[in-house]
């Protein structure tokens, strides 16, 4: 495809750690970067912010991607709130540029990229997907008078997300207040940030500038100096934690920090705390010389009041470092709280130095956090899955556009069925990556309903078809001939849900269900596509309470049930319909599984049997 991405105030050609270039110009660059190595013409349209000699309209960024500086508004640096005027202006230039070099699609990232982009996708019909990465109600919210973002521009959001092809959330927090927008929730695809797993990784050199005399602990904390991220928050915590130094990573240029009016804002909090003497602000820092500063923390600290999504996280796993962030917005999906780091509410500055305290207090436990939330970071945003499912979103928002513009069903039915090979294909390699784990359910399944265990499985719509699929196998016969085994489907007693509905709600009709047939060292598998379901989230919950083992199938990660559950299988797919064909694959493999480990254990000694069912489930 030729791909357009509108970016109107952060060019992945600038300079990171300034007021308004951060994560978004990370975003921008690497995703162009990669949707360029899947095959892809890409072109980043950005506004000019130097005179023409110094930016030309068309630079190339790397093999496949270009940048093209859009001429709205005078050629020099303006605060982003200050570009909201200048979208009409952009998006008439883009319009003039897509009738000479007509992309397929058009992906808008930030708000006003997105009403420059509607503005161009109106004129020349090229279909639109928006990612808003901020949306203003969340700002508003937990700025108020402090909010400098125009009046007008949460009822704009709203019309953006009513009218784009495709909604590209970048966290499971942002689906709900998209919902509340009036977004069509069946428009609105979850695809994370990402990170370079190859670059940020945990081997090697750490950094070489750190303050001089070193104290017991290394903190870190990474991002633009603006207040909502919480560097205060840090800076305070600090003095209840003995022996730590912090590095604060971002803002201007070193020589620049002293006249920044946030870093002398942090320098005072810092004097006021009595930790000025451990506090360090560099300043804006390489994107290249990142990866060695978080080897070289002991922990990564992510403060802010709220989080669209934060890279900070995701590139602090990567290099296998333990974070302890706030509970709030992306934070929620990237952290996985007491596995990779730890969580605690927002601008909580006790409980943050608690969480801090407890971690340098093991660093065993906290190594282990750091090993777990690498293999986390490239199991789920690694840059090349997070542009193969940005890829499949680009392609559904030109479906969605064709389909409402009257295309032929047979062209429709031709073009799903090669997006949905493809989704299959890529889908199965990852279910591939996750044999050990289905083939360690199916023996473990094994022994404990070899032993009088039991089964339960749950889900909803599609994915109830694939829980009664599931306990139909184990009550009847998968490959070969054997007993019949005790599982129970919470989906297809019709009496006990609809008495459940009627009495307690649809939130309780899968955890009672759990509650009445479920006993202590019992399995329940349940089975969700997005991992959202608030009734499959509490059976979860409340099977941990009960000592029930919680097996989760999900569609891509990270979600709330893969979080949630003990164990879980992640299908890496595109669509909800490939998520559910591969979920009926995750069982037959389980089934296969359980059967040749029933035939190993009838061929046991008595003894030996039961001794192995004692060991099950890990």
């Amino acid at each position: 495809m030729r791909i357009a991405m509108v970016s109107e105030h952060a060019s992945p050609l600038a300079v990171l750690g300034g007021v308004d270039a951060g994560g978004q110009n990370v975003h921008v660059a690497a995703l162009a970067e990669h949707l360029a190595r899947r095959g892809h013409e890409v072109h980043v349209y950005t506004r000019r912010d130097q005179p023409e000699a110094v930016q030309p309209e068309r630079r190339r960024l790397c093999d496949g991607v270009t940048v093209v500086h859009v001429p709205a508004g005078p050629p020099r640096p303006l605060p982003k709130d200050d570009l909201y005027p200048l979208m009409d202006e952009f998006g008439r230039w883009l319009a003039r540029d897509w009738r000479r070099h007509r992309p397929d699609v058009v992906h808008a990232h930030f708000w006003m990229s997105g009403l420059a982009a509607r503005e161009a996708s109106r004129e020349t019909g090229v279909p639109m997907a928006q990612t808003f990465h901020a949306l203003g109600s969340v700002k508003r919210r937990h700025q108020g008078s402090a909010d400098t973002s125009p009046e007008t521009r949460v009822g704009l959001e709203r019309a953006l997300a009513a009218s784009a092809d495709v909604v590209i959330a970048t966290c499971t927090d942002e689906v709900e207040e998209l919902r509340r927008l009036g977004a069509p929730v069946d428009r609105v695809e979850v695809i994370p940030c990402g990170v370079d797993t190859a670059v940020f990784h945990p081997d090697g050199e750490g950094h070489d500038a750190w303050p001089a005399g070193r104290t017991d602990a290394l903190l870190l904390s990474v991002g633009r100096l603006v207040e909502r991220k919480g560097f205060d928050l840090a800076i305070r915590a600090l003095a209840d934690v003995p022996g730590a130094s912090l590095v604060v990573v971002g803002g201007p240029p070193a020589a620049e920090l002293a006249t920044d009016p946030e870093a002398q804002r942090l320098r005072h909090v810092a004097r006021e705390a009595g930790v000025a003497d451990r506090v360090h602000l560099v300043g804006a820092v390489s994107h290249e010389q990142m990866p060695a500063l978080y080897r070289s923390a002991d922990l990564v600290l992510s403060t802010p009041w709220y989080e669209p999504f934060g890279i900070t996280p995701v590139e602090a796993a990567a290099c296998g470092r333990p974070l302890v962030g706030s509970a709030v917005g992306g934070l929620l999906d990237t952290v996985a709280d007491g596995e990779t780091g730890r969580l605690v509410p927002a601008r909580d500055v006790p409980a943050l130095a608690a969480a801090v305290r407890e971690l340098l207090a093991d660093r065993e436990r906290a190594e282990q956090m750091g090993r777990t939330a690498r293999c986390r970071a490239v199991a789920s945003y690694d840059w090349a899955q997070v542009a193969a499912r940005t890829e499949e979103a680009l392609e559904a928002a030109v479906r969605s556009r064709r389909s409402r513009q009257g295309t032929g069903l047979s062209d429709g039915s031709r073009a799903w069925l090669k997006v949905h090979s493809r989704q299959l294909e890529e889908g199965m390699a990852g279910l591939v990556a996750r044999a050990s784990t289905i083939e360690s359910w199916g023996r473990r399944l094994a022994v404990l309903l070899g032993s009088g265990g039991r089964v339960m499985a749950a889900g909803n719509g599609g994915s109830a078809a694939e829980a009664e699929h599931l306990t139909g196998e184990l009550v009847g016969r998968f490959l070969d001939e054997r007993r019949p085994l005790s599982a129970v489907s919470l989906c297809s007693d019709t009496a006990s849900l609809t008495a459940i509905l009627n009495d307690y709600g649809l939130e309780e009709v899968f955890a009672r269900q759990v509650a009445a047939h479920g006993r202590p060292g019992d399995v329940v598998v349940l089975m969700s596509t997005s991992g959202r379901s608030p009734n499959i989230l509490a059976a979860a919950r409340r099977a941990k309470e009960l000592g029930i083992h919680v097996w989760a199938l999900t569609g891509p990660a990270p979600n709330p049930l893969a979080s949630l559950a003990d164990e879980a299988v992640a299908v890496p797919a595109g669509s909800t319909a490939a998520v559910q064909e591969l979920h009926l694959v995750a069982v037959h493999a389980m089934c296969a599984a359980l059967d040749a480990t029933m035939l190993e254990l009838e061929g046991q000694p008595g003894d030996e049997a039961a001794a192995e069912a004692k060991a099950v489930p890990a």
